[in-house]
């Protein structure tokens, strides 16, 4: 009986930390970009070639400067430091094109890895989604969300904080962007091991 009262109170005092101190750091925000600066996204991404497979998905860096200055204009960066509530600056790291096909096995549920010293935020700016796939997000009091990302949409996730994953595609396809946004500018060999994942691209 003493047991139980025991575990009810550390149950209970489990939950009150919950609910009064980890915050869940996910965020989605639809209609991230202005009409032209989204078409030009979708119109230039329509034209890449020569993008490598991981097995689940088609992937290459962006490095067209008018992309990087899109997402990491002051306008913006302001906008989602309002969202969040924290400090961002642009990151170094490279903007990710990749591209979910049909018969895509999706993403295993999974936390983002920490690459700098201090949490990066990390973001999927979703450019066309013609599929049955959805983005799930699981919250600290064990609720799954389940997000089918617009175009023009952007999910934000704060790294070694909350689990998610991305359902298989079954049908159509789904292009995001995947890029960062940094508290620090000091990195880790996290970060070391991902710039070595890119420079085996062929751009």
């Amino acid at each position: 009986m003493f047991l139980n009262i025991i575990l009810i109170v550390l149950l209970v005092i489990f939950i009150l930390y919950l609910f009064l101190f980890k915050k869940d750091e996910v965020y989605y925000i639809e209609n991230f970009l202005r009409d032209e600066e989204y078409n030009y996204i979708k119109n230039y991404t329509r034209s890449v070639k020569n993008l490598k497979s991981e097995n689940f998905r088609l992937v290459t860096p962006i490095l067209d400067k008018n992309i990087s200055d899109i997402f990491y204009s002051e306008i913006n960066i302001n906008k989602i430091k309002k969202l969040i509530n924290n400090d961002i600056k642009k990151s170094n790291f490279p903007i990710e094109f990749r591209v979910y096909p049909e018969g895509s096995s999706g993403m295993k549920c999974h936390k983002d890895t920490q690459l700098y010293e201090e949490p990066q935020y990390e973001m999927v700016y979703t450019i066309e989604n013609e599929s049955d796939s959805y983005t799930n997000w699981y919250s600290y009091l064990g609720w799954n969300n389940k997000l089918y990302t617009k175009p023009n949409s952007l999910i934000i996730v704060k790294a070694q904080e909350n689990t998610h994953c991305v359902s298989p595609v079954k049908k159509g396809y789904r292009t995001i962007l995947k890029l960062i946004y940094t508290q620090t500018d000091k990195y880790n060999d996290n970060y070391k091991n991902e710039i070595n994942r890119f420079n085996k691209f062929e751009i």
